[in-house]
């Protein structure tokens, strides 16, 4: 009986340890694929109106977030509205991971609030992006999704 009792009680705690180590990962993974983002972004011009170099006026001369097409992505706002599903293994087809990003212009007198942002004017030279990624391998005690949100401020400056 004793015996019977500790096999049961190891194995629960085997299980929850198993359980809390592919929550960790998964986790660390959801984290990755945000910075993943974050940095593709960054790699970009500012606004579309900057790849050639400064507008005429700023922040006026900067134009609205988002771009409907990836593959037509050619600065950093136009991540905004981006909705994917990401793999676990690249490849694999899981679908592991769903990705949501918001790039909104944001004012210092706000705090930076992705709340109060917006895609359009006024224009400020401020925009903030938050990645969030969700997957089913991500859940609270009451086995309700968390979200995982990544935050980055970009701010433009004017080089010329």
């Amino acid at each position: 009986m004793l015996f019977s009792l500790i096999l049961l009680t190891s194995n629960r705690m085997i299980f929850i340890n198993s359980q809390k180590e592919i929550e960790s990962s998964a986790e660390k993974k959801a984290i990755t694929i945000a910075q993943t983002y974050i940095d593709e972004a960054r790699a970009l011009p500012f606004d579309a109106n900057t790849a050639g170099g400064p507008p005429a006026q700023v922040p006026e001369g900067f134009s609205s977030c988002g771009q409907a097409n990836p593959s037509d992505f050619n600065d950093f706002d136009d991540y905004h509205g981006l909705n994917e599903t990401v793999d676990w293994q690249k490849g694999s087809g899981d679908g592991a991971f769903d990705v949501s990003i918001q790039v909104l212009y944001v004012n210092p007198s706000s705090d930076f609030d992705i709340a109060s942002g917006h895609t359009g004017t006024p224009y400020t030279e401020f925009k903030k992006m938050v990645v969030t990624v969700t997957s089913d391998y991500l859940t609270d005690n009451n086995g309700d999704k968390i979200e995982i949100r990544v935050p980055y401020l970009r701010r433009y400056y004017k080089t010329q």
